[in-house]
């Protein structure tokens, strides 16, 4: 097993995004050493080691009540912002419940808040049994709250949440003019800011308003994980969320985390320091994001900031690339160990950002969005840095051809053959013969047509065709794109399904094909012939070199899973592409089609045995990362390696597989997603020792 302490992080690597989470900072986590190994008594002892852990927490809390201005109010310490959400949300929802007596019936919070006010919301309303309605308040597209919904709706609320500071965009609200508009039209509902990400970037002196709750989180300024505290008005409704025990004087019960709490120490002295060094000034902090801003919009001249400058913390960047997915540039900002994030990190699995879709923007810019953020010990070298490996980025982006160059560097993808396009579930294929610079489009999908317009440019080829496997009407997106990029015939010549009228008919039927073939037209050496009209399938064959019957290697079938069929027109060894691949299979045989392949089975090896098996003399890695992101990261490998992005391996599997079938092989990618996805390809397709890298190049140790 691979210990913790192996797994260290990249070399160089530059980190910005502080606002998931941050370093500890070293004399933060020499606080907490130290009272691990020395102060390690428990603060309810009343015997001298107690007593010392003692001091230390109460000492904490003074200084902590100090920063935010605490005055009279609780000052509770947490394991970070989740439990003060739940504790603040469940004291004014018990308060609701045992005082309000069916008359208010609204909970309302900020509709770009993190998602664990929400949900927090939505348990102790159901526990509770409140039957009280959520209501997001809606924002402008500057993400700054209505006022006038909330002067409308928070007379009739148990409770309101906002934050001080968005997560995502790092907006932050005007505390005085919501307090002015909530206490005007509310005087006593309970109110909860979210505080996480104003610690150390804004000036707080909490018990000069009238908020009721404040939570905080240590991690998020460079504090470890598991710390946080909770400032409680004197006088709020109060109901602790923990009980047994009696620590924090009842508030919250079980024994204090005391190295956290030391690590809150050292943040706070930090904090209260006027003449410390560590926290950069304002002015600071906006020339760093003014630096990242110009190496960006250098980098990618179609970006477009998600939020306005003069209304956020100066620490966070949140920006879309038209033509680009999010996904795209972190891949490539990942393999140039710059560390970012696309909308909120906190949920990995979403694909767009709901905050930015509270605010209105355009579709393209929530599934597109970048959020960058430093934090405000950040050095002015790693700025530095960052801004040249942005640029490094930006050029392997267009030597890939997902962004065009302003310049005539030469740019040359080695895209040949078969190469598999996803949205999705649906493929979309592109059949590319580099020497003749030609090409024909299978499929086409609305969300890739910018991207394929970008290729076509970036390439200069000539589009031979823009096929789909069942008819499409004139106006379709397929009908649109061959219209633009068709370089042979005009519209009026292509038939429902983009087939060009002048390659009907007059074709040699390919070696093993018992169907009857409709057409054929030329792509570069290779020949792609259609069977069927209404709903066709589309047989490519290999590069022609001799006047020997063309042999069918690749079949684009469509929708179609009929195996019988599909036998007429094919041979064993012909590899079948679909429209819809649920399964992330890429490719398939006739044999699995039909049900009765012997597929091989993948070799298991342990992530403490990597060493051994990437260090084999006849091991073959196959980096299955997308080009850009393997020209600017080496896995630094004494083994061979090639790139096969899961874009080229159809193409890759009938190029290799009669060589490379005995062959052990590595499958390696960032996270170990996509290397287990062509893992289980290889080895379904006949590849005999395929294994592939748990946990990505992330857990690759360094030999």
């Amino acid at each position: 097993m691979v210990t913790p302490v192996q797994i260290k992080p990249k070399t160089a690597e530059i980190y910005l995004d502080c606002n998931a989470t941050t370093p500890v900072l070293p004399q933060i986590a020499q606080a907490v050493r130290h009272v691990m190994e020395h102060v390690f008594g428990n603060p309810s002892s009343s015997h001298i080691t107690g007593l010392q852990a003692r001091y230390i927490l109460d000492s904490t809390r003074r200084l902590g009540r100090q920063l935010v201005g605490a005055g009279l109010g609780r000052f509770i310490f947490t394991s970070g912002a989740t439990e003060g959400i739940q504790t603040a949300v469940l004291s004014a929802l018990t308060h609701a419940r045992n005082t309000d007596h069916g008359q208010r019936r609204w909970l309302l919070y900020g509709a770009t808040e993190h998602k664990a006010v929400p949900q927090a919301l939505e348990h102790w309303n159901n526990i509770l049994r409140l039957n009280a309605e959520l209501k997001a308040i809606p924002v402008n597209r500057q993400g700054l709250l209505d006022l006038d919904f909330i002067a409308e709706h928070v007379g009739a609320a148990h409770m309101i949440c906002t934050m001080a500071a968005n997560n995502e965009t790092g907006v932050q609200q005007d505390l005085a003019q919501l307090e002015q508009v909530i206490r005007s039209n509310n005087p006593t509902i309970p109110w909860m800011v979210d505080c996480v990400q104003a610690l150390g970037k804004l000036k707080l002196e909490l018990a000069q308003t009238s908020i009721d709750y404040a939570p905080f989180s240590g991690h998020k300024l460079y504090g470890p994980k598991g710390i946080g505290f909770l400032y409680v008005r004197q006088a709020a409704p109060f109901t602790p969320l923990i009980i047994g025990g009696g620590q924090e004087q009842g508030q919250r019960s079980g024994t204090e985390n005391l190295p956290g709490i030391a690590a809150l120490h050292a943040l706070f002295e930090l904090l209260l320091n006027d003449q410390q060094q560590v926290f950069k000034s304002t002015a600071t902090l906006c020339e760093y994001r003014d630096q990242l801003l110009a190496a960006l919009k250098q980098a990618f001249p179609t970006l477009e900031l998600n939020h306005d400058l003069d209304l956020s913390l100066p620490t966070t960047l949140n920006f879309s690339v038209r033509g680009m997915a999010s996904r795209d540039i972190m891949d490539v900002f990942d393999a140039a160990n710059i560390r970012v994030s696309s909308g909120s990190a906190c949920s990995s699995g979403v694909t767009r950002s709901f905050v930015l879709d509270a605010m209105g923007l355009e579709d393209w810019r929530s599934c597109s969005a970048i959020r960058l953020s430093f934090g405000p010990a950040t050095e002015a070298a790693t700025i530095k840095a960052a801004c040249e490996r942005i640029q490094t980025a930006a050029h392997a982006l267009r030597q890939s051809c997902l962004l065009i160059a302003d310049t005539s560097e030469d740019i040359d993808s080695n895209l040949d053959g078969v190469v598999q396009l996803r949205f999705g579930n649906q493929c979309c294929y592109l059949l590319i013969d580099k020497a003749a610079k030609e090409m024909v489009v299978i499929d086409p999908l609305p969300e890739l047509a910018e991207r394929i317009e970008r290729l076509v440019a970036c390439q200069h080829y000539c589009v031979k065709a823009v096929l789909t496997t069942e008819p499409q009407p004139a106006n379709s997106p397929a009908a649109m794109l061959a219209q633009l990029l068709s370089c042979e015939v005009a519209q009026a010549d292509l038939d429902a399904v983009g087939w060009p009228q002048a390659y009907n008919g007059g074709c040699d039927v390919p070696l093993g094909c018992a169907a009857t073939v409709e057409g054929c037209l030329a792509v570069g050496q290779r020949r792609l012939f259609r069977v069927g009209t209404r709903q066709p399938v589309y047989l490519l064959s290999s590069p022609l070199t001799t006047d020997a019957p063309a042999e069918v290697d690749f079949a684009f079938i469509g929708d179609i899973q009929q195996p019988e069929l599909i036998r007429s027109m094919v041979h064993d060894n012909t590899l079948l592409l679909s429209r819809a691949d649920d399964e992330f299979r890429i490719t398939q045989r006739w044999c699995e089609l039909a049900g009765h392949c012997v597929n091989c089975e993948l070799v298991d090896v342990a992530l403490e045995a990597q060493q051994e098996w990437l260090s084999k003399p006849d091991t073959l890695v196959i980096d299955v990362r997308e080009q850009q992101e393997f020209a600017v990261s080496d896995l630094g490998l004494a083994a061979e390696v090639i790139n096969v992005p899961l874009t080229r391996l159809a193409q890759f599997i009938y190029e290799h597989r009669e060589s490379y079938q005995q062959r052990p092989i590595v499958c390696v990618c960032r996270s170990g997603h996509r290397s287990a996805v062509a893992a289980r390809v290889l080895a379904r397709l006949g590849f005999s020792q395929v294994s592939h890298l748990n946990g990505g190049t992330a857990l690759l140790l360094a030999s």
